[in-house]
C-alpha cells in the first residue's frame, strides 16, 4: 500500500479516472490500484516522437526496412490556388513538388531557392534557420540525419542527428558554484593593503 498526498485534479483530470471510480477519494492505493490507474491513464501528447525518429531507430535496431517512414507519407500539405510563397509572394499553386521544399513541423511548403535564400540569410545573421510559417526548427536532411542513428563507444544510440538537435551541450543553465573565477585556496593579490 503507498500513502500519498493526492490532488482530485491530477487523478481526474490528467489521469482521467472516472468519478464514478473509488480510486480518486482514497487516501492510499494498493499497488494493482496504481497500476490499473495508469494502464487506463492516456498517453501524453508530448513524448511521442517523430515519425523520422521512429524509423531511424527501428533502422538500427534492425526492426524494420530502410525508407519507411518515407512510405507512410510525410504530411506535405500541397499548396492550393490562394498560397503564395511568403518570401517571393508567387503563387505556389501548381508549381511541382521537386521545386518546393517543405517543413517537417508544419507540411507547408514553398519555393527551393527561396528557401535557400532565407536560409543562406539566417545563417549570415548568426541566427537558426527556422520554417518561415511556423518557426520550428528546420530540420535539415544532410549526411547526418540520412545516415540516421549513430551509435556511441558505450553502447548507447544516438538519435539527436536525426530530430535536429545540436551536438553541443548547452551549459548556460549549470550552476558552477560560488567560487566559479576565483584562484585555489582562495589566493588574492593584495596590492593596496597598507
Amino acid at each position: 500500500m503507498r500513502v500519498f498526498n493526492r490532488c482530485p485534479n491530477t487523478i481526474l483530470q490528467v489521469l482521467q479516472v472516472p468519478y464514478e471510480s473509488s480510486y480518486w477519494y482514497q487516501k492510499a492505493l494498493i499497488t494493482s490500484e496504481l497500476e490499473d490507474i495508469f494502464a487506463n491513464a492516456p498517453r501524453s501528447p508530448t513524448d511521442i516522437a517523430s515519425a523520422r525518429v521512429l524509423d531511424a531507430y527501428a533502422r538500427a535496431t534492425g526492426k524494420a526496412p530502410s525508407g519507411t517512414a518515407e512510405q507512410q507519407g510525410s504530411k506535405k500539405r500541397v499548396p492550393g490556388p490562394e498560397d503564395d510563397c511568403p518570401i517571393c509572394y508567387e503563387n505556389m499553386h501548381g508549381a511541382a513538388e521537386t521545386t518546393l521544399t517543405f517543413c517537417d513541423t508544419c507540411g507547408n511548403g514553398l519555393h527551393t531557392e527561396c528557401f535557400q535564400q532565407w536560409a543562406v540569410t539566417a545563417r549570415q545573421k548568426g541566427q537558426q534557420v527556422s520554417c518561415v510559417f511556423c518557426r520550428a526548427k528546420w530540420v535539415t536532411s544532410g549526411p547526418a540525419a540520412a545516415a540516421g542513428a549513430s551509435r556511441s563507444s558505450e553502447g548507447y544510440i544516438n538519435l539527436g542527428s536525426v530530430a535536429g538537435l545540436s551536438h553541443v551541450r548547452d551549459t548556460s543553465s549549470y550552476y558552477h558554484g560560488p567560487r566559479k573565477g576565483k584562484r585555489h585556496l582562495g589566493y588574492q593579490d593584495y596590492d593596496n593593503y597598507y
